[in-house]
């Protein structure tokens, strides 16, 4: 029985979707179906009852899955005991950021970390949030950076920034000369096209829940990053939305990153485990909340 089938069956149990499952897990929903498959003929019992959407568990999956829940919390729990151990006493810290604070908040922080704790060996590691908070709480990283978290229990965090966006717009639109937009301006006879949801489902429904309250008709999901954002907006297919970080790396000849107004609010957070004693840890939060207090950084979120 292997480890992997057991996750993709506890990620089946939890978003009751084997897309879903498969999207939190990074495989493709062919290999989660093959896992929990192999599981069931192992066992010889069916665990998931597949006839209706959302899947549920059979009586003998939901009694499986309390069981497996509790084991496999214990050995990730020993792992990251002896993950952290390790690091502490090489004097490293494993960090993960979303890539779109690379250029402002954690190039500060690198430099920043390297003058007031030059003995601190900081590994930094590019990750969607949702694939930071996993690690996080297996210990492969013993600190994640990213936007909304869905952290749950065993976490400690920080606010660190605050995120802003801009609409992205052909030159030649009749918003593009403005100064700014407000979200409700956006929205109207034109599909807004958004980033994917997948690497960051909690800012991906943060962003799409403002825009319906603030009545946009149709609302295009991009594939991959917001580089098809971009294409699709090149190509007419709708107005665009991003996070001003990603934007600002993404200049395209005749499309216009115009800032919003209205949007809600999404922090930049910092977190890590609540049982973690990594003095590392302590130095890259505290540096990390005193870099986010410079206005000229706060202007590059």
């Amino acid at each position: 029985m292997e480890l992997r089938d057991l996750r993709s069956f506890l990620a089946v149990a939890e978003e009751r979707h084997f897309g879903r499952a498969a999207a939190r897990l990074y495989l493709s929903q062919p290999m989660v179906s093959k896992a929990v498959r192999r599981l069931e003929q192992q066992l010889g019992t069916r665990l998931v009852d597949r006839s209706s959407l959302p899947v549920t568990l059979t009586p003998a999956g939901e009694a499986f899955r309390r069981q497996v829940d509790e084991a496999l919390r214990l050995l990730d729990d020993a792992c990251a005991d002896v993950r952290r151990r390790a690091t502490r006493e090489a004097g490293q810290v494993r960090v993960g950021y979303t890539s779109g604070l690379g250029p402002s908040l954690v190039s500060t922080a690198i430099s920043a970390l390297h003058v007031r704790h030059p003995e601190l060996r900081v590994q930094w590691t590019s990750e969607p949030t949702a694939r930071q908070v996993a690690d996080v709480r297996e210990g492969v990283l013993d600190a994640g950076i990213g936007w909304m978290p869905d952290l749950g229990t065993g976490f400690a965090s920080a606010r660190v920034g605050t995120f802003a966006f801009v609409a992205l717009l052909p030159a030649d639109h009749p918003l593009a000369g403005r100064d700014s937009v407000d979200l409700t301006e956006l929205v109207g006879d034109e599909p807004v096209v958004v980033w994917p949801r997948g690497p960051h489902p909690r800012l991906y429904a943060r962003v799409t829940e403002a825009l319906r309250r603030a009545g946009a008709d149709e609302i295009i999901e991009a594939y991959g990053s917001v580089d098809d954002v971009i294409a699709r907006v090149v190509d007419r297919q709708g107005i665009g939305i991003s996070p001003r970080s990603w934007a600002r790396q993404r200049p395209v000849r005749g499309i216009v990153q115009t800032p919003l107004t209205g949007t809600p609010d999404v922090p930049v957070t910092a977190f890590w485990r609540a049982d973690s004693a990594h003095e590392g840890v302590d130095a890259l939060v505290r540096c990390l909340k005193e870099v986010a207090l410079d206005s000229d950084l706060a202007e590059q979120l």
